[in-house]
Formats: structure tokens, C-alpha cells, sequence
């Protein structure tokens, strides 16, 4: 299987799709921006798609949209007149009930519901741990220093069969990584990480990359994400890996992706902070079309040690 780039505009639609699709699944009311979104998107081909993103079909969301779309809508409709009967007041249009109507009976199926369930199921499974594991790090250190790393490769034309040679590549050079961030004296040493290994034809495989620093010991988190970025680059790589550092966005985002410095008592950047590791856990069906052995994509470091507890009493945290 040759690989193949997917550009942003369609990563863009198919995220679209599934979230529309997820929307009229469950039954939810739909914005005008979502009706206009719609009608922008049915006019997008399978064709088109199993050609920039080959492995669209298997999100069940997106395969809900597009049997829908072929059970509700005639391909003389879609090339021909769709911005017509697509036209007005859609709050009674047929052709967008019967399309509604008919994703959300495809989404009523046992099978669709089974793939849905048990694939919620393991989120769930993995976004409790994650949320247990930042916890048991405020209960520990009173502050974090926390970074955020996207890892790549770049592609070697040379491979023969891109997909399955990179998820080896990936494996091997995750596993240096994790060495040198407990044993390296080369890099600043985390205590602890949360990572994932997703999928996308854009980029190919990459790890999302969540890492925990004592704010007592470390503060310029930047130049943090930067030492750890380049050491992928150049020392377990060899050169040929790139990273995106997400710490060096604006910092005035920070608030929001749960990223930089964290005190154990600002209740809302912990709440964004999980958030954000949750966004680690979710389910990337293109990965688990590809991954048939069935190896580890999630990972989480061992729980922190409790520190000596002597000392000044910390204001106890509010659950969250």
C-alpha cells in the first residue's frame, strides 16, 4: 500500500462529516451553520476521497454520511440541481429530512451501535486513567511545567510499503525516547508523559506527546518542548524525525490547551489540562485499521511517589 498524501481541505471535510454525522445521529438540532455546512459537504465524492484519503470508510461516521447520502439523494440530484433543492427554508426541506432520516436509522443499527459502544468503551477507560494521572501529579507537586509535542517522521521515498515499515520505525524510536526521558543526561528528565501514536495521511504516524515537569525545578517550558523536539530530531532519529512544538503557540492559549504552568490550585487550567490529555485518548479509526497485531497506541508513565509530606499544609485542591 503506497502512501499518500492527504491535504488539510480534507482532513477538514472529514472531520466535517463525523461531526455532523455525530449530530444527526444522536438527533441533535441543527444550527444554520451546520445546514450550510451540510450543504457543502454532501456535494463531496467517495471518489474523490479514496483517492486523498484512502482509509475515509472505515470512521463509522463518515460511513453513516455517505450511506445516507446515497440512500437519500439521487446522483442526478447531487450533480444537477442540489443547490436548488437545497435552496430557502430547509426546516421542511424533504431532501434534508429524508438524508437525517436516514443516517440516523443506519446509526441505529446493532452493528454500528456495537463498533460505537466498544470503542467508547476504551476512551472512557483511557480518559479515566489520564485524569487519574495528572491528579496524582498536583497531589504531588504543587506545580507543573506542562508540554505538549507533536513527534513525525519524515518519508523515505525509498520504502516500499510506507505504512507498515514507519508504524516499525515509530515503535522502535518511541522506545529510545522513553529511555532517554527517565536516563538521558542530555535532556531535562519528565516526571511523567502521556502519549499517543495516531495515524493520518497528511502526516502519517505521529505521537502526540503530553509531558510533566516539576515547576520547582523547571520553568521555561518553550525551551523544554524545543530540547525534547530536537533530540527526537537528531538523536533518536538520525535526522529524520520533525516535530511541532506546541508550547511555542500563543501563550495566550495556554488558558485553554492546559499547557505551560499549572498550579495544583487554578481549578480551570487543570479542567483544560485534562481536556487536552482526554483529546489523547480518543479513538483514531484509521490507526486501528492499520495497527492488525494489535500493538499498544496509548501510553502513560508509572504513578508519581508520594513526596514526605512534612512541612506547610497545602489548601487542599477541589475535585474536579
Amino acid at each position: 500500500m503506497s502512501y499518500i498524501y492527504e491535504s488539510l481541505d480534507t482532513i477538514k471535510d472529514l472531520d466535517a462529516i463525523e461531526s455532523l454525522s455525530k449530530k444527526i445521529s444522536k438527533g441533535e438540532p441543527l444550527s444554520r451553520a451546520s445546514i450550510r455546512e451540510i450543504k457543502r459537504i454532501i456535494k463531496i465524492t467517495e471518489e474523490s476521497l479514496s483517492i486523498d484519503a484512502p482509509l475515509y470508510g472505515v470512521d463509522p461516521y463518515v460511513e453513516a454520511f455517505f450511506s445516507a447520502k446515497n440512500t437519500a439523494i439521487s446522483p442526478h440530484a447531487i450533480e444537477q440541481d442540489l443547490e436548488s433543492l437545497l435552496s430557502g427554508n430547509l426546516d421542511d426541506n424533504k431532501l434534508l429530512k429524508d438524508f437525517c432520516q436516514s443516517l440516523q436509522k443506519y446509526a441505529s443499527t446493532p452493528e454500528f451501535k456495537r463498533t460505537i459502544r466498544i470503542n467508547r468503551k476504551s476512551e472512557l477507560k483511557r480518559e479515566a486513567s489520564c485524569c487519574r494521572y495528572i491528579d496524582a501529579h498536583l497531589e504531588t507537586f504543587a506545580r507543573l511545567i506542562v508540554v505538549r509535542i507533536d513527534l513525525r517522521l519524515r518519508i523515505d521515498p525509498d520504502k516500499v510499503n510506507f505504512i507498515s515499515d514507519l508504524f516499525i520505525d515509530m515503535a522502535r524510536y518511541w522506545r529510545r525516547l522513553r529511555r532517554d526521558l527517565r536516563e538521558s543526561t542530555k535532556i531535562p528528565n519528565p516526571e511523567g508523559f502521556i502519549g499517543s501514536l495516531e495515524h493520518g495521511h497528511y502526516r502519517g504516524y505521529h505521537f502526540h506527546v503530553m509531558l510533566f515537569f516539576d515547576g520547582a525545578k523547571h520553568q521555561k517550558d518553550v525551551i523544554l518542548a524545543r530540547m525534547i523536539g530536537e533530540h527526537w530530531k537528531n538523536e533518536i532519529t538520525d535526522g529524520r524525525g520533525e516535530y511541532h512544538n506546541c508550547n511555542a503557540t500563543d501563550p495566550a492559549k495556554y488558558k485553554y490547551y492546559g499547557i505551560g504552568r499549572v498550579e495544583h490550585w487554578d481549578s480551570e487550567k487543570i479542567q483544560n489540562l485534562k481536556f487536552a490529555a482526554c483529546y489523547l485518548a480518543k479513538t483514531d479509526y484509521s490507526l486501528n485499521a492499520l495497527n492488525d497485531k494489535g500493538h499498544r497506541t496509548f501510553f502513560r508513565g508509572t504513578m508519581p511517589k508520594e513526596k514526605d509530606k512534612r512541612g506547610r499544609k497545602r489548601k487542599k485542591r477541589l475535585p474536579i
